[in-house]
């Protein structure tokens, strides 16, 4: 074979063995191209599951409580949803939820069914003993629990490490009130306590009774009454025999109306009554007019509250009149201190996840555990039992159809109308009727809610893509 003859052999095979490398990429290529799509990792939502009383005994602040929340899904979904370090992306929320018709019972069913539907995150119905019954289910299934709407301090006297407290716990509500009586001139003496036999109340009872006598105070008449009982004239009257001059008690709302109506039938005329819950909804004036009128109220929250010069301050709602307009536009109607606190309860959910950058519940309630900040709503910080000591509160009074902050005196918007023979003047308004807001001087503030009723024991949802409605 001479030269020339090999030279084209050799150069042949040199082109045989490009073109065979040709292929073989070619091949890679494609057969890459059929391989399926990698999906992302993670979830895609941020579920939260919870009951709220919308049917039964708590149905008017279940309602409330449940705009409140609701609204806070809306607002953070329509912002892009809340970052998530672990994930390197925000994630929209969405919330699964149900009627537990104010039965503990259904809350305890309620709350095994979300815990099978994988939420992240649980938040608390609104009252104490509904909240006594999903704590431990949460607790078993080591899942966040958020109380906005359960207060007493029994809830945080079990050892559950995975319940935090965003509101005032019960043991702080008529403190304010009893300050407030102290500084009255004239002072009242002899006190009436008349309070609900539930957990809630009964912890507001225990704690107001060793202050008041610390102060200086007379209890002439303390007895207290099933909150689902529909007249409490016998007891009133035992009352009205005591000399009392001014009445401190309540559970929430419906048993709340009824002792003003009965007090009223029974001509009783008090200096002060200041009741739990029930005066701080915008129906406790609809439903009883001017018998609402001078009737005070511990508030966890109102309007003319204004945190935004305190830091760290986090959130979208830069002060309490932004959050009552922005509540008003949704939903129609005032918005009373339970719907701030479960706005709230989203917030620092919200702030728990971005800062931790994980959706692990252990993971931010170890954060939650650490954070101390500010929002429309007030200070958040909590103990080692997950109890709310950052937040305080204030006294609200109805007077000639506005409910006014009439304590303490440095965010004040109306002096105190005392005593009722001054309830039917009109008020000395400092600065707000209903535009506004005054800065509170230390602390935080929080309040309770009332919400409307709303029958059927169904699961609801509020999806990420579209805003719901009632």
């Amino acid at each position: 074979m001479n030269r020339s003859t090999r030279r084209a052999i050799s150069t042949m095979a040199v082109v045989g063995i490009v073109i065979v490398l040709i292929i073989v990429v070619v091949a890679g290529i494609y057969i890459a191209t059929l391989k399926p799509k990698s999906t992302p990792t993670g979830p895609s939502v941020i579920t939260i599951g919870m009951t709220m009383p919308l049917s039964g005994t708590f149905a008017s602040d279940g309602q409330m409580s449940l705009n409140g929340i609701k609204l806070w899904a809306q607002d953070v979904n329509a912002s892009g949803g809340i970052p998530v370090k672990s994930l390197g992306k925000s994630l929209p929320v969405k919330l699964i939820y149900y009627d537990d018709g104010s039965s503990a019972s259904t809350v305890a069913t309620d709350y095994q069914t979300l815990v099978t539907q994988n939420v992240s995150f649980l938040i608390a119905p609104y009252s104490s003993p509904l909240t006594l019954a999903a704590a431990p289910i949460a607790e078993a299934n080591h899942l966040l629990l958020l109380s906005h709407g359960g207060a007493s301090d029994s809830i945080w006297a079990k050892g559950y490490k995975y319940v935090v407290g965003v509101l005032s716990p019960a043991s702080q509500y008529m403190i304010p009130v009893i300050d407030m009586l102290a500084n009255m001139n004239p002072k009242p003496t002899n006190l009436a306590f008349f309070f609900g036999q539930d957990p809630f109340s009964l912890s507001v009872m225990s704690s107001v009774e060793p202050y008041a006598l610390s102060k200086g105070f007379k209890i002439v008449f303390n007895q207290t009454y099933q909150e689902t009982a529909t007249d409490f004239t016998s007891q009133l009257a035992q009352l009205q025999a005591s000399g009392a001059q001014v009445l401190i008690g309540g559970a929430h709302f419906t048993d709340g109306e009824t002792i003003m109506k009965n007090l009223q039938s029974l001509g009783i005329h008090l200096n002060l009554v200041s009741l739990l819950v029930a005066p701080d909804d915008p129906h406790f004036l609809s439903d009883l007019g001017s018998l609402a009128n001078g009737v005070t109220v511990p508030s966890q929250w109102e309007p003319n509250l204004n945190f935004s010069q305190f830091s760290p301050y986090f959130g979208n709602i830069t002060s309490g009149q932004q959050f009552y307009n922005r509540f008003m536009t949704a939903y129609g109607i005032a918005p009373n201190y339970e719907a701030a606190e479960a706005y709230a309860t989203g917030l620092v959910l919200e702030k728990g996840i971005i800062d931790s950058g994980s959706l692990n519940s252990t993971v931010v309630r170890q954060q939650l555990a650490t954070e101390n900040f500010y929002t429309f709503y007030g200070h958040f910080q909590i103990d080692s039992t997950g109890k709310q000591i950052g937040h305080t509160m204030v006294v609200a009074q109805w007077q000639s159809g506005v409910k006014q902050t009439i304590w303490p005196s440095s965010v004040a918007t109306a002096t105190p109308l005392y005593p009722a023979s001054l309830q039917m003047q009109q008020p000395s308004t400092l600065s707000y009727s209903g535009q506004g807001t005054t800065s509170l001087y230390v602390g935080g503030v929080a309040s309770e809610s009332y919400m409307l009723s709303q029958s059927t024991h169904a699961m609801l949802a509020v999806t990420p893509t579209s805003p719901d409605r009632e």
